[in-house]
């Protein structure tokens, strides 16, 4: 069933508390003949005092087939002539039909009431005949009760057709048209059928429970009663009765279906077919002494019943305070599960805890009818709670995060569920407390099994507690899916908490093998130039001294030239093992406070001497920043290897370097940013820029240590060199250093050197 259908359910439910009630004279005959004590005086007394139903009782017991001779003209005689039972009948029906027809037939209403009464009474005595043949073998049919039962197991179409007309209206319309049962058609139009209203305008009235069930269950399959049903069998007894009727097309009923169930109906009332058979031919009288005794089934009897109507209603306005108590009972507790509805209804499966805080606050703020709200959350574990104010309208003013106590305890067992906000919430009342209402301050405690995870608190006058105690059971309710959805949705955040670090650690491992795969690298090219060095210096130092002195022996000039060449190169290749020796155990770093200004300034002269960077344009720009503490000597060789391969990735004329240092206050470093307009580095090579050996020139490569050196030159002093590159549109490299000290500010200086 849809929102918008249960909202109109209710709202017609709620109209049924409009409708008139009993006759207080009925209610009392009821009493006093419900008592195994009562006295025939106090029966006669009671309907003496209603000239209308003194009238009922005497032309009920002219009818009677009870062997009277003679004239009743007193209701003493009246009463013990007919007996406690078909008086207490007899009195409920005719009060009964005085509360609810009691206004004209409208013109143009396809609901004929005539017809309708004519079915009850039809059904009545048709469940009375059966009664008093099937009482023998089974004593809780009485004869007198089944016709009250029959009389009023259809109210509540009459109480549909009182309070909603023009729906009852195309009720009834289809119903004829489809031919089916009038109650499906009532579930689909209204949203609920003439059975459930007849029980709830039982209940209403406090009429017996036997009749109640017979107006909320007849036309059901005896196996399909509930075990709870007082008298089922009379339950069954209408059902067949009502069946028999429309059977016999006597009224309008608005039921077409047949019975499929008799065989079973009539094994559970205690009947036999033949004895229905005979019922059926005493049927016709019985409807008509019934009706004519009743002054029922004619269209003048609701004129008969209006003033009767409205002083019965005005007498019975003080008795109905107990039952209207209850109905405000039943609308508060409507409204707190409305609000969780409500509240479970507008909640995403997926929202953080601040939106189900503001959802809470919101729902609170409607319950507690006080405005703003506060709520708060706190995860298990935590020493910080989030906190959200919510206004009147629902609308978010203010969300904080506050220090709590490490342990916060939930209240003790028994107590709230509201409290007053004491030193329990010291902590919190600091910041909230000036903008709630009023001078007093109270909270609820959203709590699990074992510990307290949130709260609401709002301010209200000095008896805030007492105000809501009687609503203690259905706020406790509603705490409760309060407390589920904030915990859920704690959960979901820690779990997405521990999804994020677990990225991060998975990332960092990432990182680490990458580094102990590096490592293990640098410590195979120390062994390995480590063992080059040994085992190949002194043969490299023979080649060396033997070449030189065979150039000075010989003459020949070819002879001499290839004997130097052979000392060069064997000089080369001791400067390759000590390279690598500086690669794999490079010196200890000695970390002082250095100017990053003179440490570009030598940096950018001594390329000079490296290459010839004629044509191409550097641009040095530099911010406030701090003198970096780092190794100088290794720093500027590094910075000496990125500008060098700057220099020779640009064209000569169009080549342009960017230098520019700045200050990260965040991450107390210093950043050197060399930017170029060379050729740039595909992925592959970008990938592997930092490793040793490799290089991506072919012809005349140098050894490939160049950025690897550099890197191992600034990790050893805190630092670390990143790249980024596209090939055909340049590369940037940026050197982070440690800075000496942090800077306050940064005022950025520009300078300008060709080269």
């Amino acid at each position: 069933m849809s929102d918008i259908k249960e909202k109109r359910v209710e709202l017609i439910l709620q109209q049924l508390q409009q409708l008139p009630t009993l006759p207080s004279v009925a209610v009392k005959v009821m009493e006093v003949t419900g008592r195994d004590d009562s006295t025939a005086a106090e029966v006669v007394q009671l309907i003496s005092a209603d000239q209308s139903l003194t009238a009922k009782i005497l032309q009920l017991v002219h009818r009677a087939s009870a062997g009277v001779r003679g004239e009743v003209t007193s209701v003493d005689r009246a009463v013990v002539l007919l007996g406690f039972e078909a008086v207490r009948s007899a009195v409920l029906a005719v009060s009964v039909f005085q509360s609810l027809d009691n206004e004209k037939e409208r013109p143009h209403s396809r609901f004929n009431r005539e017809e309708f009464w004519k079915h009850c009474i039809a059904v009545a005595s048709c469940a009375e005949l059966i009664a008093e043949t099937a009482r023998t073998r089974r004593e809780e049919l009485v004869p007198s009760e089944a016709f009250v039962c029959g009389l009023l197991h259809d109210l509540g179409k009459v109480a549909l057709d009182v309070m909603l007309p023009k729906s009852f209206d195309r009720v009834v319309e289809a119903a004829d048209l489809l031919r089916g049962n009038i109650a499906d058609v009532e579930r689909s139009v209204i949203g609920l059928d003439h059975m459930v209203i007849g029980k709830r305008l039982a209940e209403k009235w406090c009429l017996p429970a036997t009749i109640r069930d017979c107006m909320w269950l007849h036309g059901q399959n005896p196996d399909a009663l509930p075990a709870t049903v007082k008298n089922a069998r009379m339950v069954n007894l209408i059902t067949l009765a009502d069946a028999i009727v429309r059977e016999q097309h006597l009224g309008y009923s608005g039921n077409y279906t047949p019975l499929y169930h008799k065989d079973a109906l009539i094994n559970a009332v205690g009947t036999t077919e033949q004895a229905l058979r005979d019922m059926q031919q005493k049927l016709i009288s019985k409807i008509e002494q019934r009706a004519t005794a009743l002054g029922l089934g004619k269209s003048s009897s609701s004129e008969l019943y209006i003033s009767a109507l409205n002083q019965a209603n005005q007498e019975l306005g003080r008795m109905s305070e107990q039952l209207a108590a209850k109905n405000r009972r039943l609308a508060l507790r409507a409204k707190f599960f409305d609000a969780l509805a409500q509240f479970q209804g507008e909640l995403r499966p997926d929202a953080p805890p601040a939106m189900v805080m503001s959802a809470i606050g919101q729902t609170a703020a409607a319950v507690l009818q006080s405005a703003p709200v506060a709520v708060f959350s706190i995860q298990p574990g935590q020493v910080f709670a989030e906190v959200v104010l919510i206004d009147g309208s629902g609308e978010v003013v203010a969300t904080s995060v506050m220090d709590c106590p490490p342990k916060f305890a939930k209240p003790l067992e028994g107590e709230g569920p509201v409290l007053n906000a004491a030193d329990d919430l010291e902590w919190i009342m600091a910041g909230i407390s000036p903008r709630l209402a009023a001078d007093h301050r109270f909270w609820i405690c959203l709590e699990t099994e074992t510990s307290c995870i949130g709260g609401v608190v709002w301010g209200a006058k000095s008896g805030e507690s007492q105000r809501l105690s009687p609503q203690a059971a259905e706020l406790s309710a509603l705490c409760t899916g309060w407390s589920l959805a904030l915990r859920t949705a704690q959960i979901r955040e820690e779990s997405r908490t521990l999804a994020e670090q677990l990225a991060e650690a998975n990332r960092q491992l990432h990182n680490a093998q990458n580094e102990l795969l590096r490592s293990r690298t640098l410590v195979t090219v120390g062994e390995m130039a480590a063992g080059a060095a040994h085992e190949m210096n002194n043969p490299l130092a023979v080649i060396s001294g033997r070449s030189q002195l065979l150039a000075t022996q010989l003459k020949e000039p070819k002879l001499r030239h290839a004997a130097n060449t052979i000392a060069e190169q064997s000089h080369r290749l001791s400067q390759i093992i000590t390279d690598l020796m500086e690669f794999a155990k490079p010196v200890p770093p000695n970390i002082q406070q250095v100017d990053l200004a003179e440490l570009l300034e030598k940096t950018i002269y001594e390329v000079k001497g490296l290459t010839e960077p004629a044509g191409r344009k550097i641009e040095v720009t530099m911010g406030e920043v701090p003198p970096v503490k780092v190794d100088g000597q290794q720093v500027q060789a590094a910075l000496l290897e990125v500008l060098h391969n700057a220099v020779q990735a640009t064209d000569e004329g169009t080549g342009e370097i960017i230098i520019h240092a700045a200050y990260d206050s965040f991450s107390s470093r210093v950043v050197v940013s060399m930017s170029d307009n060379g050729c740039g580095m595909d992925d592959q090579t970008l990938k592997r820029a930092f490793d040793p050996f490799f290089s991506s020139l072919k012809a005349g490569r140098r050894r490939g240590l160049g950025l690897a050196k550099a890197l191992r030159w600034v990790e050893s002093s805190g630092g670390s060199i990143r790249l980024e590159s596209h090939q055909g549109q340049g590369t940037r490299a940026m050197i982070l250093l440690p800075a000496a000290w942090p800077v306050a500010g940064e005022t950025v200086v520009e300078e300008k050197k060709e080269a």
